[in-house]
């Protein structure tokens, strides 16, 4: 069978409507499959109904767009099958909150598991509640998954990493599990990393090993400390400081900062990203952007909150 627009359809997809008065139809352009060009195959799993291949889920690649207060970007990559990171990012005036969470691929559903994260920690935070709570609200949540759902989670639970920080004013408070991380980037200077990584290289490094050697070994970004049923009963750390000279919160995970181990590197990028784009949003994107670049072997989520001391010029 052959589907024709109707006259009313041709009218009012010129006029810039949604749907058809007369028919009903979605008015809406309809994205073709990337592989076989089929028009509107792809069903609603990403999967082409036409030929049969993963086309692109919707979390491939999300952005959120708070203007000059925030944005924050999350992306696939280009190893990876699915995006297994999750972002939260929420403003109310000048204060925000920002999640991101980091599924770990070698347990079963992690893409939930970060959703979970992020969406528990971030509604906790909108309530008013502090963040290291909001954190262990996460945490719970993200364990009951193991007990829900599909029955192959009892086996090998969702799990996922954790960071998230609370900026009021000049005053922020980040917390965190895992190995996501967040970075204070000065106007000039390297930049701060605000969290110290669970894991196994920090751990050996801490006890007294060589730091580059530690981080060669095979071992070294196997987390040891995760959110999920088999994590046991871990509080999560928290820093806080007021800030006295304008900068960026950065907050990202792996997929990012792998590509920027150097504190000066990671710095120079940011302010490459902000310069040359001029928007949060397309700054957040040029940073996915280059990790794609530089490889894209993991998902890839980056946050960027600029952070100005009271009374000071908000840029």
């Amino acid at each position: 069978m052959t589907m024709t627009d109707c006259a009313s359809c041709a009218d009012e997809r010129a006029a810039g409507a949604a749907f058809c008065e007369a028919c009903g139809r979605s008015l809406a352009p309809e994205p073709a499959c990337p592989h076989c060009g089929t028009p509107g195959g792809v069903g609603d799993d990403g999967y082409c109904e036409h030929c049969g291949m993963l086309a692109g889920r919707e979390r491939d690649h999300l952005e959120t767009d708070c203007g000059d207060v925030a944005a924050a970007v999350t992306d696939r990559g280009l190893r990876h099958h699915r995006n297994e990171d999750a972002m939260w990012l929420a403003t109310r005036g000048r204060d925000v909150d920002v999640v991101i969470s980091d599924g770990v691929s070698s347990s079963f559903d992690p893409d939930v598991a970060s959703l979970t994260a992020v969406s528990s920690a971030g509604a906790a935070l909108g309530d008013g509640i502090d963040l290291a709570t909001a954190i262990g609200s996460a945490q719970i949540a993200v364990a009951k998954l193991a007990a829900e759902g599909d029955p192959r989670r009892q086996a090998s639970n969702p799990a996922c990493t954790i960071v998230a920080a609370a900026v009021r004013g000049g005053a922020v408070t980040v917390g965190w599990i895992g190995d996501s991380r967040a970075y204070w980037v000065p106007e000039e200077g390297v930049a701060e990393q605000l969290t110290e990584d669970d894991s196994w290289a920090t751990h050996v490094i801490s006890l007294g090993a060589d730091p580059e050697q530690a981080m060669r070994d095979p071992k070294a970004h196997a987390i040891t400390a995760w959110l999920g049923a088999d994590a046991g009963t871990i509080a999560p750390r928290t820093a806080e400081f007021v800030v006295g000279d304008p900068g960026h919160l950065v907050l990202c995970s792996d997929g990012l900062w792998n590509y920027l181990t150097d504190a000066g590197a990671f710095a120079a990028a940011v302010r490459e990203g902000l310069r040359e784009q001029g928007t949060l949003i397309t700054a957040a994107r040029w940073l996915a952007d280059y990790a794609i670049t530089a490889g894209g072997a993991d998902n890839i989520t980056v946050a960027l909150v600029p952070i100005t001391p009271v009374g000071g010029e908000q840029g």
